[in-house]
């Protein structure tokens, strides 16, 4: 039976994390210790090969996980998102950011296996659509995880993300300071913690407003990407003829599938009905009125995640877990209106 890090561990009275630090040389250890462990280790025949096979080399490991793939997409934030990582990459002195794909409903172990044959340093874990029992999978390769764009109360694992729900709630705050009392929320069907938490911060902002007693506060849910939003907002209009004069969006993609169902109908933006998305991208200039938004730094989001895996990597840091969140801004444009008091 092949020796194991737990076996060296046990036999040297120590931690397994300590028997990897000594076999990866890292910092964190006295010499009595490494030196009681590698005797050991030699007694016992232990050989430590593939985690630092993985680790001797330049290539950082960009992993995007797609459950649905009703959000993450080719989509200008995803794409601005991972150019941030490789960019950030080069930076840092690794020489290469290779990009694999990892489909929930495929093969998980011929996936995992392929994994395995990239030789990398590290792992940035896209998690948009993640949940937290698919992360154990990813923290078996035997190399760091910084996860981006998710984190998950039950890992304890480095995460870069949006402040989704201080964000909504500024947004929100944002139309009520423009005048309007009767606000409702685009809300995407899809169940990701991004939209979980820009709902959280919905709702926090209205309950805080100062509104009339009989203003209506619709949620209308729409699906992720632009024609299921449009198709959603029509069947909307057609049945719920009362609208409110603000709505907030979960992301661009819903504003402007539903900014074009109404307008459609004839309601006017913003002189009708104002909007204001999320995540600031390219179809924000490619809609008349151009959106208003929350915009978010995906360069440095991307940034952040390589530095925190690069300082994982050569061991420059504490054993704390940090959770760095990235508040949008409000981006005006076009499609909001100031109401007359």
């Amino acid at each position: 039976m092949k020796v194991t890090a737990r076996d060296v561990a046990r036999e040297a009275g120590v931690s397994p994390a300590t028997v990897s630090l000594v076999f990866r040389n890292k910092p964190g250890v006295g010499r009595e210790t490494r030196n009681r462990v590698m005797k050991c280790a030699q007694r016992l025949g232990f050989e430590y090969d593939a985690p630092d096979q993985m680790r001797s080399t330049s290539t950082i490991l960009l992993i995007v996980y797609k459950r649905h793939g009703e959000v993450v997409g080719d989509t200008p934030f995803f794409e601005t998102l991972i150019k941030g990582v490789s960019d950030a990459t080069y930076k840092h002195g690794y020489h290469r950011l290779s990009v694999s794909y990892f489909y929930a409903h495929e093969n998980e172990r011929e996936q995992i296996k392929a994994l395995r044959s990239v030789k990398c340093a590290g792992i940035i874990l896209l998690a948009t659509e993640a949940l937290a029992p698919d992360i154990s999978q990813f923290e078996r390769l035997g190399v760091p995880v910084v996860l981006l764009d998710s984190w998950f109360p039950t890992k304890r694992l480095d995460s870069v993300v949006i402040d989704n729900t201080r964000a909504a709630w500024e947004a929100v705050r944002y139309l009520s300071a423009r005048g309007h009392r009767s606000i409702g929320y685009l809300h995407a069907g899809v169940s990701i913690r991004n939209f979980l938490e820009r709902q959280e911060g919905f709702y926090s902002a209205v309950r805080s407003m100062e509104v009339e007693d009989n203003a209506p506060m619709h949620v209308v849910r729409v699906g992720a990407s632009t024609e299921s939003a449009y198709d959603g907002m029509n069947a909307y209009l057609d049945t719920n003829p009362e609208l409110c004069t603000a709505y907030f969006a979960d992301n661009d993609i819903i504003a402007v599938g539903c900014m074009r169902a109404l307008q459609e109908h004839g309601i006017r933006i913003p002189e009708d009905v104002s909007i204001i998305g999320f995540d600031d991208t390219i179809h924000c200039t490619m809609v008349t009125p151009h959106l208003s938004t929350m915009g978010v730094s995906k360069e440095a989001m991307g940034e952040l995640a390589v530095k925190r895996l690069v300082d994982r990597i050569k061991g420059d840091m504490l054993g704390e877990v940090i959770r760095v969140a990235v508040l949008p801004t409000i981006v005006e444009r076009e499609s909001v209106c100031t109401l007359a008091e």
